[in-house]
């Protein structure tokens, strides 16, 4: 069951970023696990092209320990908001480190400047993950402004976005008023997309 709900993420996925410049995706924490497996085998089964990964839910090095596929993978930056913050000092070339979630103009620009290293031809995507933390270390007003600057930076770009909303029922409003900022939205429920 794990591995088609893992396929089914992974072609909903493919194809939504394909059609759309920007998706939301919202979803409940149990299926975290299974989309973030989904997220990271598709980038790593296209190398050519190139991903940044905002991370605010786990330190890079834990992704990267997690999926050991990773390790190779050389299409992929990840932009580690938590490490630092959580007194984690190892460097990984892999990884930009900001010092903490709350320097939100700090995670834009790293964003932007990995993605200038670019060739233009290349397609390019980025995920935040996940706006539910974001919103947990900033105000709410602060997150929403934050993110409508990199929709709009990233579009005139050509960036691709996956946004990652974890369903918090006290966060509801706020997570409500970000993730329909995209384009498209995928709801994943306990079994199914």
């Amino acid at each position: 069951m794990v591995n088609v709900l893992i396929d089914g993420l992974k072609e909903r996925i493919s194809n939504a970023i394909k059609i759309n410049q920007s998706i939301g995706i919202i979803l409940p924490a149990a299926n975290y696990p299974d989309l973030i497996q989904a997220l990271f085998e598709r980038i790593s089964s296209n190398p050519e092209e190139a991903w940044v990964y905002v991370t605010v839910t786990k330190p890079c090095e834990n992704i990267i320990n997690q999926f050991d596929f990773l390790k190779d993978v050389k299409n992929i930056k990840f932009v580690d908001c938590i490490s630092r913050a959580a007194g984690i000092n190892k460097a990984n070339d892999n990884c930009i480190f900001v010092e903490s979630p709350t320097m939100l103009e700090k995670i834009g620009l790293e964003i932007i400047n990995v993605f200038k290293e670019v060739d233009e031809k290349v397609k390019k995507y980025l995920v935040i993950d996940s706006l539910t933390n974001l919103i947990i270390y900033n105000d709410p007003d602060i997150v929403t402004e934050f993110f409508y600057h990199i929709i709009n930076r990233t579009r005139t770009r050509n960036i691709h976005t996956i946004s990652l909303a974890i369903e918090e029922e006290e966060l509801d409003k706020y997570l409500t008023r970000l993730i329909y900022l995209n384009d498209k939205i995928l709801k994943v429920r306990d079994s199914f997309i």
